[in-house]
């Protein structure tokens, strides 16, 4: 049977290379896109883990601030607790290189004389050259190459709004250390680290090395004892379950649309096993007659799947490897907006995923084949020696099948929205269970066309009514094709939807003329200050009519990290910047400046359950601490959290700082574009970034489409999947129906009537297509919208359909199904009459 085996498949490959090589590219396509995320997944993590890795080396574990940042007078401290028997004080800051190029480099202040596991003595002749140079720091090969330096040379940037002049001390290899840190890692003495960026005695984490056989959970206990509630201990490893867990809902719902694809690839190899199944029964029928089993029929129709899908992952490894490659930037991106984590710089592809691509692209096709492949193995020999299979599916089984697909959904629904609620990854069961449902309409979608009127005429019309007389081939590539327009549709008005609500929320929210911030505040944050001297400048400035300081650190609240901001509650013409949910502004600002109140951010809100009324736990400096909660209110810039208070008791409970931003509200009739030019030049010595309000409108929805890049490039892969469907159906359509098609040749019918008859067919299964999609796209956004952004994100979403964008995507799906429906429609057309001699039909 393996003989044959071999045989059968290479006269298959022969007989059916087109329908073969459609099925392995939706095979790839599909592997592709689910690989793709799977590295930008472990890639995100490695980035973060590899920044970890190089910065703290061989220490066992880290003491971490539960507060903005950890005196230096905790070392000695640390030092002296038995079983520490190092501790390396560290300062991490985000610095903006000053040059037309822009970039940042993350900057590590170490004690480069404990930090012995840095190859720093090798890359430096003068030992003490780190502590005796003014801004000694070492960079990696690669930035030095990329940005032309060499050692010796000076180096721009700002923290904050400081300009520091550094010089390229060291070139070293840390990515020797860590193949997956960044780049943009440089390194300097602790000291220089907090003189020049602004850190005067703090820090950012304390590396500490464990004495031989010390067990580390034990002294992270002792130390923990010591050192107070202030601090934390945390192993790497806990580290990078942190970020993991922070990446959860971003990294589940890139995997989750990902799936689609691979999804809708499987129905292609069930259109293509089909399709074989019906040309090969009589050849199947002379097999089981022979003494052939079910299980060795099964067995080759399964194992010729699987050689579809052998090809397919075969080319899907290095798809999906260039599909990362080109969504790198907008996820780097949305890590390092979003989330505050490192940017990923390189992705890689490790042996594991490499093997759970292969599995993938298997599953999928052992998934597509296996309902063909018992159907055919449970026939009887006599039937499958006959000409045709035994007629089509009952309108009884249809309905049962359908009634039975949206059962299930509206059962995931009803548990969902009920006992589940609090159960995040209940949405995305509802999701699968909407879109799950959908290709089970199909069949019921293709009967009801049956009933349109006959055209008068052979063409186009007469085509697209006739597709229910192909009901097993069509439905397939109906529901595939719906499955992806629904997820286009889903996807296209969730985001929409999402843009159109942040559009609101920053008219209602941006308020002021003119915003003052720094180079290094996207990445630093509360790192990035502005000096004083530059706050008193904006203040005398002509036209400034109010200076609204925004101070911005990151504590801990609720057993998470959150960005908490102080503001000027009292300021009159800052009224109108906070939207508050259920509640009067006016009010919670009040609370804020008289009662020291809190208000909370939404997702904060949502995920640990505080509202307005409540009590918010916040870490500080002495320890844990207490604020009344006044209100939520929306902020779609942090999904981790944010507190919002008043700048008195920012500086009572975190003790007095500088302040990160300011926004300056104009005279009546003032130009804020001049405004900004003016400032600009009024400040030359000094790193600022100075945006009109409608510019800074301009950039933020800008980071919000870079955001959904990715998405749509899984959106466009799953359609090109489907689309390809309909040339895979046509194609089995014109073969099989050969008989047919010469019998209306015969009857006269025109090589351009027949290629009308199989383009109206291509363009009737998009048609219905995309008005089954359409209504479960319909059904998806509703559960992206109302059930898992909620969930995992904790936003607020108004619906919003936008039309233009969702006409424009049908165009493409009608175009590209009309392109797709061009070489079987030639191919059908070139039938010559005299075909019909060897089909009865």
């Amino acid at each position: 049977m393996r003989g044959y085996f071999a045989r059968a498949a290479r006269a298959q490959l022969r007989g059916g290379a087109a329908l073969r090589v459609l099925a392995v590219t939706g095979v790839a396509l599909g592997v592709g896109s689910a690989l793709s995320i799977q590295i930008l997944n472990q890639s995100a993590l490695g980035a973060f883990a590899g920044s970890v890795q190089a910065v703290s080396g061989e220490a066992q574990l880290s003491v971490l601030p539960r507060g903005p940042s950890l005196p230096d007078a905790l070392v000695p401290a640390v030092i002296g607790t038995p079983g520490v028997r190092s501790a390396i004080p560290m300062v991490r800051a985000e610095a903006a290189i000053e040059s037309p190029r822009g970039g940042t480099l993350e900057v590590v202040g170490a004690d480069l004389f404990a930090a012995s596991r840095l190859p720093l003595s090798s890359a430096e002749a003068d030992p003490g050259a780190p502590l005796a140079v003014p801004g000694w720091v070492a960079l990696t090969p690669a930035l030095a190459q990329e940005r032309g330096w060499k050692v010796g040379d000076p180096l721009e940037v700002s923290s904050g709004s400081r300009r520091v002049r550094l010089q390229v001390g060291a070139l070293v290899d840390f990515q020797r250390l860590a193949p997956l840190s960044s780049r943009r890692l440089a390194v300097m003495d602790v000291a220089q680290a907090q003189a020049l960026l602004g850190a005067r005695g703090q820090l950012s984490q304390i590396d500490v090395v464990a004495e031989e056989g010390v067990d580390p959970g034990e002294l992270s206990r002792r130390l923990e004892a010591r050192l107070g509630p202030a601090v934390r201990v945390a192993t790497p490893d806990q580290r990078v379950s942190e970020a993991e867990g922070l990446l959860a809902a971003f990294r589940l719902n890139l995997t989750a649309l990902s799936l689609v694809s691979l999804f809708v690839g499987g129905f292609l190899v069930y259109a293509t096993v089909q399709a074989s199944l019906a040309r090969r029964r009589e050849e199947l029928g002379v097999l089981r007659s022979l003494g052939a089993t079910r299980g060795q029929v099964l067995g080759l129709v399964l194992g010729d799947a699987a050689l579809l899908g052998l090809a397919g992952t075969a080319a899907g490894l290095p798809l999906g490897w260039l599909a990362a490659r080109a969504s790198l930037g907008s996820v780097s991106d949305t890590l390092q907006g979003l989330y505050q984590l490192e940017a990923i710089e390189r992705v890689v592809l490790p042996p594991w995923l490499a093997g759970l691509g292969i599995l993938l692209g298997l599953a999928g096709a052992f998934v597509g084949s296996i309902g063909p492949a018992l159907e055919v193995a449970r026939e009887d020999p006599r039937a499958l020696l006959a000409a045709r299979p035994a007629g089509r599916a009952s309108p009884r089984r249809d309905w049962v099948l359908a009634l039975g697909a949206w059962g299930v959904a509206a059962a995931v629904a009803a548990a969902t929205l009920g006992p589940g609620r609090r159960w995040p990854p209940a949405g995305f069961a509802l999701a699968v269970a909407v879109l799950g449902a959908v290709p089970f309409t199909a069949p019921l979608l293709l009967r009801a066309c049956e009933g349109l009127p006959l055209p008068r005429r052979l063409g186009a019309a007469y085509g697209a009514r006739g597709l229910a007389g192909h009901l097993r081939g069509v439905a397939v590539a109906v529901g595939a094709l719906a499955v992806a327009v629904g997820m286009l549709v889903g996807i296209t008005v969730m985001v929409g939807s999402f843009r159109e609500t942040v559009v609101r929320w920053l008219g209602a929210t941006l308020r002021a003329d003119v915003y003052v911030t720094t180079p290094s505040w996207s990445r630093a944050r509360g790192g990035a200050v502005l000096g004083p001297e530059v706050l008193e400048g904006l203040r005398r400035e002509r036209g400034v009519r109010a200076v609204d300081r925004l101070r911005q650190l990151t504590a801990e609240a609720a057993g998470r990290r959150v960005t908490v901001s102080g503001i000027d509650a009292g300021l009159p013409e800052g009224r109108g910047r906070v939207e508050v949910i259920g509640g009067g502004e006016a009010e919670a600002l009040r609370r804020l400046r008289d009662e020291g109140a809190a208000l909370v951010s939404e997702p904060l809100a949502r995920k640990a359950g505080i509202g307005q009324g409540g009590v918010l736990a916040l870490q500080g400096p002495s320890g844990p601490f207490q604020l009344p909660v006044a209100g939520v209110y929306r902020d779609y810039g942090a999904e981790r959290g944010a507190v919002l208070v008043d700048l008195a008791t920012l500086a009572a409970r975190f003790g007095p700082g500088p302040d990160s931003n300011a926004a300056l509200y104009l005279d009546p009739g003032l130009d804020p574009e001049a405004v900004v030019e003016r400032i600009q030049a009024s400040f030359p010595g000094k790193a600022l970034l100075v945006r009109s309000n409608r510019t800074l409108r301009e950039q933020v929805l800008s980071i919000f489409e870079r955001t959904f890049a990715v998405t749509r490039l899984l959106q466009g892969m799953a359609v090109v999947i489907a689309v390809a469907g309909i040339t895979l159906t046509l194609l089995v359509l014109a073969r099989e129906r050969a008989g047919e098609v010469a019998l209306l040749r015969a009857l006269g019918a025109t090589r351009r009537q027949i290629f009308e008859l199989f383009l109206g067919r291509g363009l009737g299964i998009a048609a219905l297509g995309l008005a089954l999609g359409a209504a479960g796209g319909a059904g998806l956004a509703l559960v992206l919208v109302e059930v898992i952004n909620p969930a995992w994100f904790g936003w607020s979403i108004g619906l919003h359909l936008p039309w233009d964008d969702l006409a424009f995507e049908a165009a493409v799906v009608l175009a590209a199904a009309a392109a797709a429906s061009l070489h079987p429609a030639l191919r059908a057309s070139a039938t010559p009459a005299t075909e019909l001699s060897r089909d009865a039909l």
